[in-house]
């Protein structure tokens, strides 16, 4: 009985421990598998990542390769390519339920922004997104029903700061004969970001978008378009103009030709 029991100890310590290496030796690839899912499931379209390299001894990650595709509809392929990241975590306060970082710093990311033939905006559709998720996670949230993030893992995040630095905004205008533009994006800071990483990634994206949006405000690209537009719906009131002038002749030629007819029977 006691061999037993001594056996069954064994194997038990040894399965822990194989169970720790694997985490530690395939962390890395865990961590980027839930990036492109949480990353995913927040927009919509599909978050890929290069490379992730954690070292735990040192409290440090770096991530390459981040990449955000556009949605359909849209001819340029990504929305975001996020380049270089840099993540300091805070080992003393991170637990079993909580990742505590101390920073996380974005190096030279890159926004493509594309308005599409039919004028719509590759942000406002990414923007779109967010708020449908954000809005389907409230409600699972009044039902009782578990919600993305907490149908997976009770994890939560607590990032201290989120920095964009040298970031670039390439912008393609369909309806501005094509026009594109490329423009620097000033430096952005997220400070006391709390959540489920799906929540992070909303409130991250989210307000990148926002970001990026202003910007192009900011350069008179909405105002050109929006010129484009009024030119449009000037030539379109024209044309229905045009239409109803000739409706109104064909009705008066046609009130004409029965008045000429009626003439011709009481002349009779």
């Amino acid at each position: 009985m006691k061999k037993t029991l001594l056996i069954t100890i064994v194997v038990l310590v040894i399965a822990a421990v194989a169970a720790v290496y694997y985490l530690l030796t395939n962390l890395d690839a865990i961590v980027e598998a839930a990036l492109e899912k949480f990353g995913s499931d927040a927009v919509k379209t599909s978050v890929r990542v290069d490379r992730v390299a954690i070292s735990l001894g040192e409290g440090a990650a770096a991530i390459s390769g981040l990449t955000v595709d556009n949605p359909a509809g849209f001819s340029l392929p990504h929305a975001f390519a996020l380049g270089e990241i840099a993540v300091d975590i805070n080992l003393e306060q991170t637990g079993k339920e909580l990742i505590a970082i101390d920073a996380i710093a974005i190096s030279a990311p890159q926004v493509f922004y594309e308005i599409n033939a039919q004028r719509e905006g590759s942000l406002n559709k990414l923007k779109d997104n967010l708020d449908r998720q954000a809005a389907a996670s409230k409600d699972d949230s009044v039902s009782g029903a578990p919600s993305g993030a907490d149908r997976d893992s009770t994890l939560k995040l607590r990032i201290d700061r989120f920095e964009f630095k040298e970031a670039s905004l390439h912008a393609r205008v369909v309806p501005l004969n094509d026009r594109t533009y490329d423009l620097k994006l000033p430096p952005l800071a997220l400070n006391n970001l709390k959540g489920t990483p799906d929540q992070i990634a909303r409130q991250v994206l989210d307000r990148l978008i926002e970001h990026a949006k202003q910007e192009i405000r900011r350069q008179g690209l909405d105002s050109e378009l929006a010129e484009i537009k009024a030119k449009a719906r000037e030539r379109i009131d024209e044309e229905k103009a045009k239409l109803q002038q000739q409706a109104d002749d064909r009705i008066e030629e046609e009130k004409q030709k029965a008045g000429d007819k009626l003439k011709n029977l009481l002349g009779r």
